[in-house]
């Protein structure tokens, strides 16, 4: 017998895919070599420099590189998705109370194309109807050559967001993380909404959208030359995310006394089938983000969603 032939794959210790990672699913037809951690930045340099063949990758890096011409191509596995009105964060004596209030503001972000920005600033121009281009956006990283009209956006200079907005330097901060003095609970600052699981569910409720923070994404030459190995890999990223939901069910893998009720609120609100691996049910959250990535300049164009996928692996049926 031959040997199967290797993907070599890069992914988070996300708890849907910890059935991946320890073996107990695996990829029909091929073996996996897995780079694992919780620094999705240093996987991501893995897939750009050709050390690996897949990863779990940037939402809005990918649409943004893709739009760019790089022969990056996915397939519809979402293992990180978050609501981000929770990443939302503000000092607390900038006078901030609404979204509103962030105009005319100066709001610290980490680079122009980060995921959860895209999805907190599309929210905050379409849900509380803030004018983005009346915000002074300062960048942590490399400021966007060509910046959407009517848009300010400047180097943050010397120093991190969460120090700057503490101390004061920053009026708000959008970010992919809590900040560790929102962890340490510092007087100083604050989440822009105290109450955000109300107001995440609320903007559910009202739009359909449960934000895709990362996909599985790979290399068109690896696809070129593995053409069923995306369909393979999507399949075995369902098992692992059913694996992950069982595993849950069972209660004694989790050291939270409320778990059960937790699950039953958010299958009330989302349904059973609120982390689909497929197109179809996502159609609500993947066009928004190519109209949130065209409107904040991402993407030069917007891009459809049919064009982000593997064809085969959009087609598969089931979730």
């Amino acid at each position: 017998m031959p040997e199967e032939p290797i993907i070599r794959l890069g992914i988070a210790e996300h708890d849907l895919n910890l059935p991946i990672i320890d073996g107990t699913v695996t990829v029909e037809g091929y073996s996996l070599q897995i780079t694992h951690g919780t620094d999705d930045g240093a996987i991501h340099r893995l897939l750009r420099e050709g050390e690996i063949d897949a990863c779990e990758y940037s939402f809005g890096s990918y649409v943004g590189e893709r739009a760019r011409g790089v022969p990056f191509i996915a397939i519809p596995a979402f293992p990180n998705r978050k609501f981000r009105l929770s990443y939302i964060f503000v000092n607390a004596s900038a006078g901030i109370r609404h979204p509103k209030d962030l105009e005319g503001k100066r709001v610290g972000i980490l680079i122009w194309s980060n995921t959860a920005g895209i999805w907190a600033r599309g929210a905050l121009q379409h849900y509380y109807h803030v004018d983005l281009t009346r915000i002074r956006w300062l960048s942590a990283g490399p400021v966007p050559k060509d910046p959407p009209p009517g848009m300010v956006i400047e180097p943050l200079g010397e120093g991190k967001l969460d120090s700057k907005l503490v101390s004061g330097e920053v009026d708000a901060v959008i970010q992919a993380d809590v900040l560790p003095s929102i962890r340490a609970k510092d007087p100083r600052v604050r989440r822009l909404f105290p109450d955000y699981k109300t107001e995440e569910q609320a903007y559910f409720k009202k739009t359909g959208i449960f934000p895709i923070s990362h996909m599985v994404t790979f290399p068109q030459s690896f696809v070129d030359e593995h053409p069923d190995a995306p369909v393979a890999l999507l399949r075995a990223f369902r098992r692992s995310r059913d694996e992950a939901f069982a595993r849950i069910e069972e209660q004694q893998v989790l050291s939270i006394s409320w778990a059960s009720a937790l699950l039953d609120e958010q299958r009330e609100l989302m349904g059973t089938n609120y982390w689909a691996y497929n197109v179809s049910d996502n159609r609500r959250p993947l066009e928004a983000m190519m109209d949130f990535a065209f409107e904040q300049g991402v993407t030069p164009e917007r891009l459809s969603v049919a064009s982000l996928f593997v064809p085969a692996a959009a087609a598969l049926p089931g979730a």
